[in-house]
């Protein structure tokens, strides 16, 4: 493609972003010695924000890759929503909205533990930037990630190397996991309070446009004596969020977005070689190692995450890189579940989000509403319906019987069953008692 075009796409791109800025922001801004900068977000969007001018200070950076995943906990009964009783006899219509009818409240409950909005995305992002522990920090990490692409920086530790311990690495890459698990649990919070669920006993229909009709039932209170109770609770859903280091790199990065050369870790020599002079390189590479080396985990157990590759049937030299294959286990306790993920899990931590899920418990009333007359008509209709039951199963064993003797062509059993059935049926006719031998 022509460079031209590759021009113009890009200010097409960029077009959206600067409909709403001024010429005259802009100097201002550069007049208080702040310079544009343009940055995409964890959804993809490109926005702009302003940075102070950099201070200028060589530097070779960690640069570390992590992932947060999130997996499916525990799954049960939560709060209470609504309780109601029915009287004996009642019945009523009842209907059930959730958070999830209108377009309005399902957006502001969404959350990236299971669901995904782009304003949820950029709210999560927009955490994880204030739990930075200085705007210095926060303003470095946008310089470091000025390329418009869809990667999104949200830590900046500082790490002095001496003395060839990784103490200042296990520091910072403990604060950054502290602070995605913070910015993670507030947003979990922020969401599921969103998730309301209502029980409506007096049902009416309203027209509400772009929203579903909610869902309604009725439901009776089939005792005479007795009312019936229920309880309605929302049901809750554990979510297990694990953050694990899955790669590193290097780069060198003097402040300024420009400088910025980042680099796989095979490639650290020849990036300690471009940089630094000759009789300073091995001790510069050797610094980044004892940073690397060794990874404590979210139980501060120690784990090599880098290895030296020498191939024997190559000439080329040996290079480092992170663990391929490398797996962690992390197991739930209380659900006894297992799950393996890449790398290193330098946090793990559980969140409870609402669903739109109800579940119903009834009771039933133990004081009767009866009086002993009305109790004493129970009591004569049931023995009624238990007589008529008994004759319908005498019935029942008499026919059976019948086909018994047909089948078997047993003539002395149909004989005496012909005796009884006519002197019993003689009997019915006359109203008398049948006479038995």
């Amino acid at each position: 493609m022509p460079e031209s075009n590759t021009t113009e796409n890009k200010s097409a791109a960029l077009q959206p972003i600067f409909d709403g800025l001024s010429k005259q922001e802009v100097l201002l801004q550069q007049q208080l010695g702040n310079r544009l900068n343009v940055y995409t977000t964890l959804s993809g969007k490109q926005r702009y924000n302003y940075l102070p001018e950099p201070v200028l200070k060589p530097s070779f950076l960690i640069v570390e890759e992590y992932r947060l995943s999130n997996f499916l906990g525990q799954y049960g009964a939560g709060r209470t929503v609504k309780t109601f009783s029915l009287l004996p006899g009642e019945k009523t219509l009842i209907s059930i909205n959730s958070y999830k009818k209108s377009a309005s409240s399902s957006s502001s409950s969404s959350s990236i533990l299971d669901s995904y909005t782009e304003s949820k995305a950029d709210e999560f992002e927009s955490s994880i930037a204030q739990e930075q522990s200085s705007r210095t920090s926060e303003s470095k990490n946008f310089e470091y990630h000025a390329e418009a692409e869809a990667k999104v920086g949200w830590g900046w530790g500082s790490v002095k190397a001496s003395g060839g311990t990784s103490g200042g690495s296990d520091s910072a890459r403990e604060e950054f996991a502290q602070n995605t698990a913070a910015a993670t649990e507030k947003h979990a919070a922020t969401s599921s309070a969103s998730r309301d669920v209502e029980i409506n006993t007096n049902f009416q229909v309203s027209e509400e446009a772009g929203v579903e009709t909610s869902i309604s039932r009725e439901i009776q209170n089939i005792n005479v004596g007795r009312t019936l109770n229920f309880t309605f609770r929302q049901m809750n859903q554990e979510f297990i969020s694990i953050l694990h280091l899955v790669g590193i790199k290097v780069a060198f990065f003097n402040g300024y977005a420009e400088s910025k050369d980042e680099v796989p870790l095979s490639q650290l020599t020849q990036l300690v070689e471009k940089y630094v002079v000759a009789d300073k390189q091995a001790g510069v590479i050797q610094a980044i190692l004892d940073q690397i080396q060794w990874v404590y985990d979210y139980q501060d157990q120690p784990h090599e995450v880098i290895e030296s590759v020498n191939h024997s049937a190559s000439s080329a030299p040996a290079y480092w890189r992170f663990k391929k294959n490398l797996l962690s286990e992390y197991r739930d306790e209380a659900s006894g579940t297992a799950f393996n993920v890449p790398g290193i899990i330098v946090s793990a931590k559980k969140h409870i989000m609402r669903t739109d899920s109800v579940i119903v418990e009834s009771l039933l009333g133990q004081a009767s509403a009866l009086d002993d007359y009305s109790e004493g008509l129970q009591r004569e209709r049931v023995s009624a319906q238990q007589n008529t039951n008994r004759r319908i199963q005498l019935d029942i064993e008499l026919e059976a019987l019948r086909q018994k003797i047909i089948k078997n062509k047993d003539a002395d059993a149909a004989a005496i069953y012909q005796q009884i059935y006519t002197s019993n049926s003689a009997a019915d006719d006359s109203g008398d008692s049948p006479q038995t031998s």
